[in-house]
């Protein structure tokens, strides 16, 4: 990353003793203004949060700590697990022609990114064949696409 950017950390919350595995997240962000920061990789945990989205971080704990979100980007993020690590490039293929980024999280964990102008539905189409076909599991971190059922 270029010098400009920071990490913001996260703290997170455990959904059950498990998960996440990590207390803290810290990604990318580009600094703004008067303490507002716009987020520049995918999360792998922290919920609620997508690539591009402006949030406020002060200094904390000897870093910069996020303290809430001031504006969406209108992304929507998924996670997914790629039972079969040999797959995972494949995966990742299939979301890029599908217009979405991804970044890869030890060896079969993707933070997906879907921008405003991708068809979400049809990506989550793909993931639930996918799904059904034991080939992968996935959740919804944060769903900004409008008009899903």
């Amino acid at each position: 990353m270029p010098d400009e950017y920071v990490k913001v950390l996260f703290k997170l919350e455990r959904e059950d003793e498990d998960y996440p595995p990590v207390d803290y997240e810290r990604l990318w962000a580009r600094p703004l203004e008067d303490g507002l920061f716009e987020l520049d990789n995918i999360p792998f945990f922290v919920r609620g949060i997508s690539v591009g989205d402006v949030v406020a971080a002060r200094p904390g704990e000897g870093e910069v700590v996020f303290s809430e979100l001031v504006r969406e980007s209108g992304n929507s993020t998924l996670r997914v697990i790629v039972f079969d690590e040999t797959h995972v490039e494949k995966v990742r293929r299939q979301f890029q022609e599908l217009g979405c980024s991804t970044e890869l999280n030890v060896s079969k964990m993707l933070g997906v990114d879907v921008p405003p102008q991708v068809d979400l539905q049809a990506v989550r189409t793909w993931l639930m064949e996918m799904q059904s076909a034991g080939a992968l599991e996935f959740e919804d971190a944060c769903l900004r696409h409008e008009g899903l059922d």
